[in-house]
C-alpha cells in the first residue's frame, strides 16, 4: 500500500480542464451505451450458468495495464491529432448501424474504437499507441452474438467428444451414437452438450494469457505460442473430463455422474450450501499448470 502511494505521488497533478473533458467524454460514451450495458452486457456477465462471469475483471485488467505503462506514458507529450475525427465517424457509424439493425453485438464492437478516438483527439498517436493494447482488450468482455457462439462451440464439442472416446476405448466397448453422444457398456448415455464444451474456461483462460503478455518479457513470438496451445491443450483436458464423468456413470450410475459433471453440493454453517467441484476442477487445473510449464520452458523467469 505505502509502494502504492508512492507512485501515485510521482505523477504529475491532472490539469482541470482536462481532467473534465475526459471525466465527461467517458460519462457520455456510458450514457451512449446504456441500453447495450444493461440489456446485453450486465445480463450476460450476471449469467452463472452463462459463458461471460469473467468479463467483470476485463475493464480493471486493462486498467492495470495502463497503469504498469505509466513510465512510458509520462516520457511521451501529448500532442492532439486530428486522425481521432474519421476514427470517431467510424466507431458512430458502427454504433448506429448496431443501434438501428438491433444488434447488441454490433454496436459493442463499436466501444474500444470510440475510446481509441478519444484518445488520439486529447494525447495524439505516441500515447495512444501505448494505450491501445488495453484498449482492445476490452473486446473480450464483449459476448458474443448466438450465432458465432455456436460456430465456435460446436466443434469444440465434437473434438472433445472424439478425445474422450479415443481415451475410453482401450478399456470399454464405446458406441458413439452420435457425434456428441456415446453409449459406455452399462447402457449410461453421454451426451456433451454446450455447457461441456469446455468454452467457458477456454476463453476466460484465453483472457488471462492476453493480461499474461503485459507481464512477460519474452519475444512476441514465444508470447503467442501460449494462446495457440491452450486450444489442444483445453480440448484435451475436456476430453479427459468427459472420459472420466462417463466411467463414473458407467460404473456407479446417472446420480454419480451428475455430482462428477457439477460438483458435490455441500452444506456448511457459515456459507451455506457450497459446489464442491469434482471433474471441473481438472478443466482449469490442467491448463493452468500445463500453461505455466510451458512458458517456463520458453524462458519466461519471472
Amino acid at each position: 500500500m505505502d509502494q502504492l502511494l508512492l507512485e501515485l505521488r510521482k505523477l504529475p497533478r491532472p490539469q482541470p480542464i482536462l481532467l473534465g473533458v475526459v471525466v465527461g467524454f467517458l460519462a457520455l460514451l456510458l450514457y451512449a451505451y446504456r441500453e447495450v450495458i444493461q440489456w446485453y452486457w450486465l445480463p450476460r456477465w450476471g449469467d452463472e450458468q452463462g459463458y461471460y462471469s469473467y468479463a467483470y475483471l476485463v475493464p480493471p485488467l486493462a486498467l492495470v495495464m495502463i497503469w504498469m505503462r505509466r513510465e512510458r506514458l509520462l516520457q511521451l507529450q501529448a500532442r492532439p491529432s486530428w486522425w481521432g475525427i474519421p476514427v470517431y465517424f467510424v466507431a458512430m457509424g458502427i454504433h448506429l448501424l448496431g443501434h438501428w439493425g438491433y444488434s447488441s453485438w454490433v454496436s459493442s464492437m463499436a466501444f474500444p474504437l470510440f475510446l481509441i478516438a478519444g484518445s488520439l483527439l486529447l494525447w495524439g498517436p505516441q500515447i495512444t499507441r501505448v494505450l491501445l493494447y488495453p484498449l482492445l482488450f476490452l473486446y473480450l468482455m464483449m459476448p458474443m452474438p448466438s450465432v458465432v457462439f455456436d460456430e465456435i462451440t460446436n466443434p469444440i464439442k465434437v473434438w472433445s467428444t472424439e478425445v474422450a472416446i479415443a481415451m475410453l476405448k482401450p478399456f470399454y466397448n464405446i458406441l458413439q451414437t452420435s457425434q456428441v453422444t456415446f453409449v459406455m457398456p452399462s447402457g449410461y448415455e453421454l451426451h456433451v452438450g454446450v455447457e461441456c464444451s469446455g468454452f467457458k474456461v477456454t476463453i476466460a483462460l484465453l483472457t488471462f494469457i492476453l493480461f499474461f503478455f503485459t507481464i512477460v518479457d519474452m519475444p512476441l513470438w514465444k508470447k503467442l505460442i501460449l494462446p495457440i496451445a491452450l486450444f489442444p491443450i483445453a480440448i484435451i483436458s475436456n476430453g479427459l473430463r468427459i472420459a472420466l464423468i462417463g466411467i463414473v456413470g458407467h460404473h456407479y450410475g446417472p446420480e454419480a455422474a451428475k455430482i462428477a459433471h457439477e460438483g458435490y453440493p455441500l452444506n456448511l454453517p457459515l456459507f451455506g450450501e457450497v459446489t464442491i467441484p469434482t471433474t471441473g476442477a481438472l478443466e482449469i487445473l490442467i491448463p493452468f499448470v500445463s500453461l505455466f510449464l510451458l512458458a517456463r520452458w520458453l524462458g519466461w523467469k519471472r
